[in-house]
């Protein structure tokens, strides 16, 4: 798996690279499983079941062209827009797969999507240790000072940089994020109205009070971010490779990172 910069798009090109590359490997996993009787077969006689399609596994990267607001998958867009500001602002509204919370992309907010086999990495099964296992090795391969895992976020100190969420299919996963780097934090204020839930280490700060931008250009995140998955790789080793995974209990690693509830 190698980092594929996808370059700056419009958002709705950038989330259908993500959903197309999660269903083809999908579609990858369920023909392996299919062939040749899959398991079953390999396990009357003798052999391996299937190890899932790593060779499909993609991280992309991509920025968006102009600003939008990205929806969760479920939920009423007044709640999570200010869709009178959005129209007034020509500022298009769309709609994601996964859960989580709406979101401002735009210049200066680097998207990363990692597709992952949960055939082959079968500590990202359990939700919570999927989490900790890929938000502490972003944040070992951002290695930026005071960086911390809060809940599903990427925090510098007290503020959150990065928010994550996940669309899960039978044998797949993506986990995709948004890093402010370079954003108008204001046009969030703008956009969106305070969430209808919140994580209990925002307490009641308002988006201008709880968010920041991460001290790193373009550039330099995307080749920090080369070295997530020689880091996953190493973080998440399947126990038939000799090193076991206890249960898929995971946690960011002691060098630097720090969790936080």
């Amino acid at each position: 798996m190698e980092l594929t910069d996808l370059g700056v798009v419009p958002p709705a090109t950038g989330l259908r690279e993500e959903r197309d590359a999660l269903a083809n490997l999908e579609r990858a996993a369920c023909a392996e499983r299919a062939d040749a009787g899959g398991a079953e077969r390999a396990s009357v006689h003798g052999g391996d079941a299937p190890q899932g399609h790593r060779g499909g596994e993609r991280l992309l990267v991509w920025e968006s062209d102009h600003p939008a607001v990205v929806l969760p998958r479920n939920g009423s867009a007044e709640a999570w827009a200010n869709l009178d500001v959005c129209a007034a602002r020509n500022i298009p509204v769309l709609r994601r797969d996964s859960g989580g919370g709406a979101v401002v992309l735009g210049p200066g907010c680097l998207c990363v999507a990692l597709i992952l086999s949960l055939d082959a990495r079968p500590a990202l099964t359990d939700v919570t240790a999927s989490y900790a296992a890929l938000l502490g090795t972003t944040a070992e391969s951002l290695s930026i000072p005071h960086i911390s895992v809060r809940c599903t976020d990427l925090a510098l100190g007290n503020r959150k940089f990065a928010g994550h969420a996940q669309r899960r299919l039978r044998h797949t996963l993506l986990h995709h994020g948004a890093i402010l780097y370079r954003f108008d934090l204001g046009l969030i204020d703008a956009l969106l109205p305070e969430p209808p839930r919140r994580p209990a280490w925002r307490v009641s700060r308002r988006h201008r009070e709880f968010l920041t931008n991460v001290p790193l250009d373009r550039t330099e995140l995307a080749a920090r971010l080369r070295q997530l998955p020689a880091a996953i790789a190493a973080y998440l080793v399947r126990p038939s490779d000799g090193a076991p995974v206890s249960g898929g209990e995971v946690s960011p690693r002691s060098s630097g990172v720090a969790a936080a509830p």
